[in-house]
């Protein structure tokens, strides 16, 4: 009876410790935005970084002479610095935002490195670049993405990146560019990178096994651990929360991150309870 309720004991203190892991890292990893972007822009939250070309002053920067018309807002981009390795095994994922009064929070998902589908692709699109690490984010819709409003009743109107990946060492966000209905920068901040070819997923290893070898050689192993990932990276944002007149508007990481961060605190929780039983197996060998 003692040995039972030590062995209960000890792997309920198990499930416990690896619950207790999955919200300390539901946010994503931080984005390291350049001074520069910072001095017009702002951070409201890690992983959440805006420029704001309409709003109330008080609380943060806003670029009024940055766009005369915000009508004329067809899309973004952002230039992106990460670590080349992470990228390509971890993979990462977030969205480009645009957030107004009007239209509330309307977020267009990315996905590089390891989460990349080409049977997949995403409204916001990854672009390689001539240095290694650099990538574009871009997003370009057929329609404006804000509305005419009264003198009286601007609101805000914000272009801003968000991230979902928990897991890598950081995005170091270094440019921006606000498109207009011709694909060409009607505003441009940073240092900003020439897009070039669509990023396409990284090629795995190449299996050592016979049977996996096909005509053309052998087959290359899909990273099936990032299939919860990249399928919750669709999900639309949540906790949006919206303010009136001259408030701004932000919201937390998708569940993405969670789904990402629950599979790692289940991994854990594993490993805990490998450890308790270890430990109560010592306890039970001691008694004999």
């Amino acid at each position: 009876m003692k040995i039972s309720k030590i062995l209960a004991g000890m792997s309920a203190a198990a499930i416990v410790a690896s619950m207790a892991m999955i919200p300390a890292s539901a946010a994503g990893t931080k984005l390291n935005v350049s001074d520069d972007l910072l001095a017009i822009g702002r951070q409201s939250q890690d992983d959440l970084f805006a420029i704001f070309f309409r709003g109330d002053e008080s609380e943060g920067n806003v670029v009024k002479d940055g766009i005369s018309d915000i009508t004329a807002v067809y899309g973004a981009s952002f230039t992106i610095k990460v670590d080349n390795n992470d990228w390509n095994t971890i993979g990462g994922g977030g969205s480009i935002n645009f957030n107004d009064k009007k239209n509330g929070w309307n977020a267009k998902d990315w996905a590089g490195g390891s989460w990349v589908e080409d049977d997949k692709p995403k409204d916001t699109l990854c672009y390689t670049t001539d240095e290694e690490g650099t990538y574009v984010l871009e997003y370009k819709s057929e329609t404006p993405l804000f509305d005419a409003v009264d003198d009286e009743e601007k609101g805000y109107a914000a272009v801003g990146i968000n991230n979902w990946a928990a897991d890598l060492k950081g995005i170091d966000v270094v440019g921006v560019k606000v498109l207009g209905a011709d694909g060409n920068a009607i505003y441009e901040a940073g240092s900003n990178k020439d897009k070039k070819e669509v990023q396409k997923k990284p090629v795995a290893e190449e299996s050592s096994s016979k049977t996996d070898s096909t005509a053309s050689g052998t087959e290359s192993k899909k990273d099936d651990s990032k299939k919860d990932d990249k399928s919750s990276a669709a999900a639309t944002s949540t906790a949006a929360t919206s303010s009136k007149s001259g408030t701004t508007t932000t919201a937390t990481s998708s569940a993405a991150a969670s789904d990402n961060v629950a599979a790692t605190g289940a991994t854990a929780g594993l490993a805990l309870a490998g450890v308790a039983l270890a430990g109560a197996a010592i306890v039970i060998s001691k008694r004999k």
